[in-house]
């Protein structure tokens, strides 16, 4: 019997059509699973844009209060972008009913954001009342918050929001900053003595200035620095018993050197600071602060829309927003009295021609009338920074130097008001003090005449900037104690500027120091008030907020 095998043609084409419908089927899938990420890729991709509109609008802000240091006190009254868009700053929002916000694109995108001013506990909204900044300023820590929201175009739900809290670091955050804890080389009376000191001291810390002959300038019992306090030096120089800080108050000492942050000045007298601080210590190691080195760009902005004199000019300044001037441009004094206020907040006194400058220790107030000198005293009622070339100097308008004479050397905010002034020199800002002196030209006792009256107890209530050099009292070195040195506010120098002497912690001439703090200036500053190279508000702290507003 024969068998005969089964023909397999046909076998492979179906591996074949088994094979694509697996591959088929694989396509499907992976179709399916790409079809269905789709829209979380496009949730995903919406979301990226909607916080990168956020960090847009937090960047747009943060421009702004770098080129305007009090843009917040506006709140939601700042000028809009340009003609084209509205203002996207806001008061807060409290996501009840319609959303009232103003929105911005960002440039070339269809991404929106918007900003809110966020209030503090006691308040409902952000008040520009000027007596009111504590409706967006934490007093005790100077910071304020802002929230940003972005969304990705107009029409979405999709919503992203950043918290973000300010804090401005600069000169006006303390009491009392200096760049070199000695004595400015350009403070002594003689020619010799001032290029050895600037041979061997000008621009050197502590550490390098030792065994180099540098005068060292202490804080001695009775000084009192009621405030935060930053020296770039490596420490600070105490003899017996000075104050630094305020009890209960988050008032930092910070030096650039090492912990304990002081040092005794010699084997005379003991070194047991009584330090105020929330750590009790000195905070070690901080990042110093560079100085700006001319006041010039206030020139620029006291010709569009301030005052401007050139050479020596004397300044009494009344409340209800008047002054009486004198000024020496044409070599005769001419005075005028009841000038108004200058509308920007800002007087510049610059130099007339060569300027033959005097030197503190060596001050008999006949510098050339060329120089950019300004001396200034009074009461004021409107915020104001007064500003020179040279060097400005507190001193009673008498002497000749003002018709409209008076023995008050006083600086004073008027009572009730919520000013605050700004003192910046170029040079030196001096508080006038007129003494005796031998056939030698050596300074002895203090002066006492009609026209030169002893000066004592002097209340300075600013803020003080010396760029190039110091805050000091002239011939501090001579004569009896004048009593006490009252500052109020912020002093920041170059160079540590003496005020007085004494031995064994014990005054022997000069002022004693009171210096208080004016907490106004962590948040606030005179018009135009120079800041620190690459200082400003900065962001201390952000984080986004779920869920968004």
């Amino acid at each position: 019997m024969t068998t005969t095998l089964r023909s397999e043609r046909g076998f492979s084409m179906f591996l074949a059509i088994m094979a694509m419908l697996v591959t088929a089927m694989f396509v499907a899938a992976a179709f399916a699973a790409a079809d269905g990420d789709l829209p979380v890729s496009g949730v995903s991709k919406d979301r990226k844009r909607t916080y990168a509109a956020a960090e847009a609008g937090l960047n747009f802000y943060v421009n702004h209060l770098q080129q305007d240091n009090d843009y917040w006190t506006k709140c939601d009254q700042v000028p809009a972008p340009n003609a084209s868009e509205v203002n996207p700053v806001n008061q807060q929002w409290d996501g009840q009913g319609a959303d009232p916000r103003r929105w911005r694109n960002v440039p070339d995108s269809t991404a929106q954001y918007t900003i809110e001013i966020l209030h503090t506990r006691n308040y409902t909204r952000c008040e520009t009342d000027p007596r009111k900044q504590d409706s967006v300023i934490d007093l005790e820590s100077g910071t304020f918050k802002i929230r940003v929201t972005g969304r990705p175009h107009a029409t979405s739900t999709q919503r992203r929001s950043i918290i973000a809290t300010f804090r401005r670091k600069g000169f006006l955050n303390f009491i009392y900053f200096t760049d070199f804890e000695t004595l400015d080389p350009q403070a002594l009376a003689r020619e010799t003595d001032r290029n050895t000191a600037q041979r061997n001291c000008a621009d050197r810390y502590r550490s390098e200035r030792e065994g180099r002959g540098c005068t060292e300038i202490q804080f001695v019992t009775g000084d009192e620095l009621k405030g935060p306090v930053h020296t770039n030096d490596d420490n600070l120089l105490i003899c017996g018993t000075p104050i630094f800080g305020r009890d209960g108050r988050l008032d930092a000492v910070e030096v650039t050197g090492d912990a304990p942050g002081y040092v005794r000045n010699g084997s005379s007298c003991s070194a047991s600071p009584v330090i105020n601080t929330p750590t009790r210590r000195f905070t070690a190691n901080s990042p110093a602060l560079n100085m700006p080195t001319s006041n010039e760009q206030l020139a620029d902005v006291a010709e569009s829309g301030g005052l401007v004199y050139s050479g020596r000019t004397v300044v009494r300044l009344k409340p209800g927003g008047l002054m009486d001037v004198t000024n020496y441009a044409t070599g005769s004094p001419v005075t005028q009295t009841n000038v108004a206020w200058p509308a920007n907040g800002v007087l510049y006194v610059r130099n007339n021609g060569a300027c033959q400058p005097e030197f503190p220790t060596n001050a008999r107030y006949t510098e050339s009338l060329a120089c950019g000198n300004l001396y200034i005293s009074g009461t004021y009622s409107e915020s104001l920074t007064a500003a020179a070339a040279n060097d400005v100097i507190i001193r009673p308008t008498a002497g000749g130097l003002l018709n409209n004479r008076s023995a008050d050397a006083n600086l004073r905010g008027a009572a009730g008001s919520d000013a605050t002034l700004g003192l910046i020199a170029n040079n030196f800002v001096r508080v006038a003090h007129m003494v005796n002196r031998n056939s030698n030209g050596d300074c002895t006792t203090n002066v006492n005449t009609t026209a030169d009256p002893i000066v004592r107890n002097v209340t300075i209530d600013a803020a003080i900037l010396s760029l190039q050099h110091s805050f000091i009292v002239d011939n501090y070195q001579c004569g009896d104690p004048l009593q006490v040195l009252e500052v109020n506010g912020a002093i920041a120098q170059k160079y540590r500027g003496p005020v007085g002497t004494s031995s064994g912690g014990n005054p022997q001439s000069g002022f004693i120091k009171d210096y208080e703090y004016d907490d106004r200036f962590r948040y606030r500053s005179p018009p135009y008030f120079l800041n620190p190279i690459d200082s400003a508000w900065d962001v201390i702290r952000s984080h986004e907020q779920v869920p968004a507003r």
